[in-house]
């Protein structure tokens, strides 16, 4: 019994032991046997790459002007008008004022509309205002108006009309819009105010 049973574990680590030898063979099969001689790098010319790999080029981002609808993704972007203010006024007994020497608050009402279907969120920070590489965040206004944007809801085929509100310099013009459906600003598109 003893012997049999030595017999069996010799021959199934031998099994083993073939398998692995076969694979090793079996894989060094797969090389080439031969390698072609190498050529200095001047002679050597790139091909473009044309797999699936190759990364796409960005898309251009979409330009829209003051009165235009603005299609990103499922929302609609339409500034309606801007303005500048030193001052807005929150009901009768509040009013906020610009926080640096020199500065307006630059007033840009926009429409948002779903034309997607489910319900989208949006809120002041889906709004970015630029000037060639220079930005500027929305000024969070801690108001009870529902003129401004705060974190508001809109369903499918509805919109909603607010204010964002930008502290800019006072002589400062010529502002693009940067406008997003989400959070994470997947999707983008710059509406020219000047």
């Amino acid at each position: 019994m003893k012997k049999a049973f030595k017999f069996g574990c010799f021959g199934l680590i031998g099994l083993f032991v073939l398998f692995v030898i076969i694979g090793i063979f079996a894989s060094n099969g797969d090389s080439p046997a031969t390698t072609a001689p190498s050529t200095p790098a001047s002679n050597v010319t790139a091909e473009p790459q044309t797999n699936e790999t190759q990364a796409e080029e960005p898309e251009e981002t979409k330009l829209a002007g003051i009165g235009e609808e603005l299609q990103v993704g499922d929302v609609v972007f339409k500034v309606n008008e801007i303005s500048t203010t030193k001052e807005i006024k929150d009901g009768d007994f509040f009013s906020f004022k610009p926080n640096s020497d020199g500065s307006v608050f630059l007033i840009v009402n926009v429409t948002v509309k779903n034309v997607g279907k489910d319900a989208i969120n949006t809120d002041s920070s889906f709004f970015l205002l630029e000037k060639g590489e220079i930005e500027y965040s929305p000024t969070t206004l801690i108001t009870t108006s529902d003129k401004f944007f705060l974190y508001d809801g809109i369903n499918p085929g509805l919109a909603k009309t607010g204010n964002v509100a930008f502290e800019i310099p006072e002589d400062m013009t010529e502002f693009v819009l940067n406008v997003q459906t989400g959070f994470w600003g997947t999707e983008q598109g710059k509406i020219q105010l000047y």
